[in-house]
């Protein structure tokens, strides 16, 4: 393996490193205490160290939100990969276990970090963010779509309303979640919200 190989791969590295401190820290005290210093005591690297991978703290939580936008996306690939067969309910029913079991392994906290990052106020970070909403609630919109098709889906029903209230039924939960000091099983409160939500597809 060359030098430069090398190098990249250890570059790469690291930066994965930095950003999973950044979200660690984002996730538990909030974007607007996450400092260059804090990431760099939670990686165990210098200061200098960060700034040779990124230029700022907008750029790393900029790259954070790539982060998000691949592990979003990741799940919805997954949902639909692990359904046993196309229906489309149950492809969002398997994102929706998807998200949630990443989430409860402090795995996947992107509908946090999602909200964290708005709260900076940032216009250039929140219009990232709201592409990568507006990006994954597309994808959701077509999943609904191919149950119209199918026929499983009502015909009536507004897809990307309907998509977008996918979004904030996740969203809501994590919040709830959140905010309780993790004091429930996701699942246990995502049961009924799931019920609700298949409801207002069921064809009438």
């Amino acid at each position: 393996m060359s030098i430069k190989v090398q190098k990249r791969e250890s570059t790469v590295v690291r930066q994965k490193e930095i950003i999973d401190a950044a979200r660690k820290l984002v996730s538990k005290y909030g974007s607007e205490h996450l400092t260059v210093k804090r990431i760099a005591d939670e990686v165990g690297i210098t200061q200098g160290a960060i700034y040779r991978h990124f230029k700022s703290k907008r750029d790393i939580l900029s790259f954070l939100a790539d982060h998000i936008q691949d592990t979003l996306i990741g799940d919805i690939q997954k949902g639909t990969e692990s359904s046993r067969s196309p229906k489309p309910v149950e492809i969002l029913e398997n994102v929706l276990r998807n998200h949630l079991s990443s989430i409860a392994q402090r795995e996947g906290i992107s509908f946090q970090v999602i909200a964290e990052i708005i709260s900076l106020g940032d216009k250039k970070l929140n219009k990232k963010i709201l592409g990568i909403i507006n990006s994954y609630t597309g994808r959701i919109q077509a999943i609904l779509a191919e149950g119209v098709k199918a026929g499983e889906i009502r015909e009536d029903i507004d897809l990307e309303a309907t998509a977008v209230v996918f979004f904030g039924m996740v969203q809501g939960l994590v919040s709830i979640w959140t905010l309780s000091n993790h004091g429930f099983k996701l699942q246990e409160k995502s049961d009924p919200l799931w019920k609700v939500f298949r409801e207002l597809l069921a064809r009438r």
